[in-house]
């Protein structure tokens, strides 16, 4: 979306930057034992450029830094001073040679595209009439906005291909004067490569739209590619229409058919993550990999389950034991013989024990030790309530920097009753966090005599006696995490501390210092700490002792081993997705890691004891260290679940996979409740049940097993990111704001 801001400034004509002219004169004049500047390097020249220092990027350049000089994702400092609207920065980088036409390897973006999609209308008039490729976007949203500036100076450019111009004339439909214009206006001639093998290939496959009930078979017929529409009857697939061949238009990913039907797909990193058709104004997007295992299964239980059923569970023993970090023992997200309820309704008061408000916002989840349960809150002294659910792939953080204070608290387990507070830390957070963050996003760790918990925007690990006395305080340095592309949208730190062997382990996968250290639990003194050479990840680490000596398991852009005494590194994997969250988990004997995120979303299914790298061979999916993987599957924000030999990924839409752990098999995929949604926590099971909480605040109960069965639906009709703890017949769900005791 293009949201414009300031009217257009500068100048359009090509001239020397005043400031790179002054520099240049007085570099000229000094004398030659003078000090030269800092030659600086690509890095300080895009920081530069993001920050809006035309000074220092006029010195960078005059040291010989390279005006194109890219990040790992192709971006210069052009794509930064854009994205930010420094126009005059901007300015300083095209007189200086930089170039218009490059594209990031991650989104495919260019400097112009940056510039529109980030509202800065100035800077995209100014590099449209320096000749900037890439305008079509531009020329239909100026004619839908009524611009008539920036849809002139899109038409005078003059790079855009046949698509974007008939997408502009569709605008312009009703609007006279665009009209007249675009009707006698030329699409610029596209030389179109033939398509390669690899490309076919990964175009090619199964596309699904769950809603309309129908999906697209992309098949390579020999060197192009066919579409043809199917539906799924019991008997398997049927053709819903003949087979189309598809012929490329504009993009390489641009396709059209008979009939103007046109055909995309777009996707990050280098993936395909839809397939997009538009015939005749409507468009329709399929999934890939639409698979109909489960779909009627699915759809039966969800229309027969029953809330009058009796729970199979009820009469279980409950033995409560504690839930001591994020995810419960061992970081399973099992709750096996903890008498969690089949069915509750927090706007009728069914089996709602208790409930009490938190101050401020908060993701951390709950933790529960014997008859308490602690929860970490920041409330802001101020108002800082901005919070945003749903799907979506903003990447701005909350402007806010009031005044927080942080707390530890405690209840009682079974009435809720506030037993406790201690302040942690009060003062404004020293980094900023995403509009579905908070300022309490680490869940605290107690090993049943200490608690330890971790405010990252603070750089704070503290040690609290469970009656919420200081024990100690450590500072550990501001943990800055944020998007991988641009370290200036701030995200929050998310990894949660665990214990191992006397030590409290931290994942601190921040922007230029990360690290995975170990810190003495009776101290807080340093044990050891491994940098790595890591971008922002959100994943909370997993300790194991398979293979004899303790490992720590951290799920990252490269997938690591490390020795949990020393902190030396015993093995790598990759590839692996961009901005990991989901924790490791251990079962059956294997180590599942997973991500879903572009440029792949694997799933790797690990046998312990492993060293060196670990990576497998182009076109393999298995070997001695790896039991087996999938390089598509794998989920972005809830974490996996394995129980009783199945491997459950919930991604964040609601969709709901089911994989056979040995072996890797898919044994269903289904909508969560037949209608997906939007998930954040991450799922657990107890007695034989699955149960996936939405950010609407819904509990879909599943039956665990290899088909899917819908048990129950509840409800606790509020906003909740954070993933419950249960124990002794109560679980605790943690909204934004509150916390629930559950019971039967």
């Amino acid at each position: 979306m293009l949201r414009w801001g300031s009217e257009r400034t500068g100048p359009s004509k090509r001239a020397v930057h005043p400031v790179l002219l002054a520099l240049a004169v007085s570099l000229a004049g000094a004398p030659a034992f003078a000090a030269q500047p800092d030659p600086g390097t690509g890095a300080d020249l895009r920081e530069a450029a993001r920050e809006g220092d035309p000074a220092r990027v006029a010195e960078l350049l005059a040291g010989g830094v390279p005006v194109d000089a890219p990040n790992r994702y192709g971006a210069t400092a052009l794509f930064f001073a854009a994205d930010r609207g420094h126009l005059d920065v901007v300015q300083a980088l095209v007189e200086a040679g930089a170039s218009l036409a490059v594209s990031d390897r991650f989104y495919q973006m260019t400097p112009l595209s940056r510039a529109a999609g980030s509202g800065h209308r100035e800077v995209v008039l100014y590099l449209l009439d320096r000749g900037s490729p890439g305008v079509g976007g531009v020329l239909a949203q100026a004619v839908r906005r009524d611009d008539r500036e920036l849809f002139d100076a899109a038409l005078r450019n003059g790079r855009f291909d046949n698509d974007a111009l008939a997408a502009a004339r569709e605008a312009a439909i009703g609007k006279s004067g665009f009209a007249e214009a675009l009707r006698t206006a030329t699409a610029e001639p596209v030389e179109r490569a033939a398509l390669g093998a690899a490309e076919r290939a990964l175009l090619a496959g199964r596309y699904w739209n769950e809603t309309a009930g129908r999906g697209v078979r992309i098949a390579v017929r020999g060197e192009s590619l066919t579409a043809q529409g199917f539906l799924v009857e019991a008997g398997g697939d049927r053709p819903s229409d003949d087979p189309v061949e598809l012929e490329r238009r504009g993009a390489s990913r641009s396709f059209v058919a008979a009939g103007d039907v046109r055909y995309s797909f777009p996707g990050r990193g280098g993936m395909v993550e839809r397939l997009v058709v538009e015939r005749e104004g409507d468009v329709s997007t399929f999934q890939p990999e639409g698979e109909t295992e489960g779909r009627a299964a699915a759809r039966e239980s969800e229309e027969t389950a029953d809330a009058r059923t009796p729970d199979p569970a009820a009469d279980l023993p409950v033995r409560a034991r504690p839930w001591p970090q994020f995810r419960g023992p061992e970081g399973s997200g099992i709750a096996d013989g903890q008498g969690v309820p089949l069915r509750w309704d927090a706007a009728a008061g069914d089996g709602i024990a208790w409930e009490v408000p938190l101050d401020g916002l908060g993701v951390s989840s709950p933790i529960i030790w014997e008859d308490r349960v602690f929860a970490l809150t920041a409330a802001s002294l101020t108002e800082d309530n901005e919070f945003r659910i749903g799907l979506y792939g903003d990447v701005a953080p909350v402007e806010n920097d009031s005044e927080h204070v942080w707390s530890l608290r405690a209840f009682r387990l079974e009435t809720g009753e506030a037993l406790w507070r201690t302040e942690i830390r009060r003062g404004a957070p020293r980094t900023r966090r995403h509009t579905k963050s908070s300022q309490a996003n680490a869940t605290p760790v107690t090993d049943g005599e200490r608690i330890v918990t971790l405010i990252g925007s603070m750089g704070v690990l503290a040690c609290h006696d469970l009656d919420g006395n200081l024990l100690w305080e450590r500072e550990i340095g501001v943990l800055n995490s944020g998007w991988f592309y641009d370290p200036d949208y701030q995200w929050g730190h998310a990894s949660s501390p665990i214990l191992h062997a006397g030590a409290v382990v931290v994942l601190a996968d921040v922007h230029g210092d990360a690290f995975l250290g170990a810190f003495d639990l009776e101290t807080g003194e340093p044990v050891w700490r491994s940098p790595r050479d890591e971008v922002s990840t959100f994943s909370t680490p997993l300790v194991h002792t398979l293979a004899g000596a303790p490992e720590i398991v951290v799920n990252g852009t490269t997938i690591r081993g490390y020795d949990a005494r020393t902190g030396e590194e015993n093995w790598r994997l990759g590839p692996n997705s961009e901005i990991p969250i989901g924790v490791p988990l251990l079962g059956d004997g294997l180590l599942f890691v997973q991500a879903g995120y572009p440029p792949i979303r694997p799933i790797y299914a690990i046998r312990p004891g492993g060293r060196g790298d670990l990576s497998l061979a182009p076109g393999e999916d298995a070997s001695e260290a790896i039991a087996w993987s999938h390089n598509r599957g794998g989920v972005y924000i809830p974490s996996p679940l394995f129980y009783r030999g199945v491997l459950y990924l919930n991604a964040n839409n609601g969709r709901l996979s089911a994989y056979d752990g040995e072996t890797g098999e898919r044994l269903y995929r289904a909508r969560i409740g037949g209608i997906g949604g939007s998930y954040a926590a991450s799922p657990f099971a107890a007695d034989g049940r699955l149960y996936f909480t939405s950010e609407e605040g819904e509990t879909f109960v599943v039956r665990a097993g290899r088909d899917y069965d819908l048990l129950a639906r509840n409800s606790v009709d509020r906003i909740v990111m954070a993933s419950p703890a249960a124990s002794g017949g109560v679980l605790v769900v943690r909204a934004i704001d509150r916390l629930f005791g559950i019971s039967r």
